[in-house]
């Protein structure tokens, strides 16, 4: 279940939700071309995804957080556009 704080970004569609979306579609490169002063992909980010993976949020997502491949290659192709805590957040679970 959703806590309450996730649950009003989704509904008023936060800048944090985006990012999160952004994410989860493989499609940070969208939101860098049109804002290349965006700050790079954080450790809230990769969170805030999971736990929109964890309650079924978003459909047609491309990542899968428990699976390495899936993961691995999401952070060689998104690398330049993530901090290190983020990458680390992403590949915790398999280290």
């Amino acid at each position: 279940m959703l806590k309450p704080d996730i649950l009003k970004m989704a509904i008023n569609n936060n800048v944090n939700i985006k990012r999160a979306k952004a994410l989860l579609s493989n499609s940070w490169d969208e939101i860098y071309e049109d804002s290349p002063f965006v700050a790079e992909m954080s450790v809230n980010d990769v969170n805030l995804a999971k736990e929109l993976v964890r309650n079924h949020i978003f459909k047609n997502v491309k990542i899968v957080f428990d699976d390495y491949q899936s993961v691995h290659n999401f952070v060689i192709n998104n690398e330049k556009y993530m901090d290190q805590l983020a990458k680390n957040a992403l590949l915790a679970d398999f280290q």
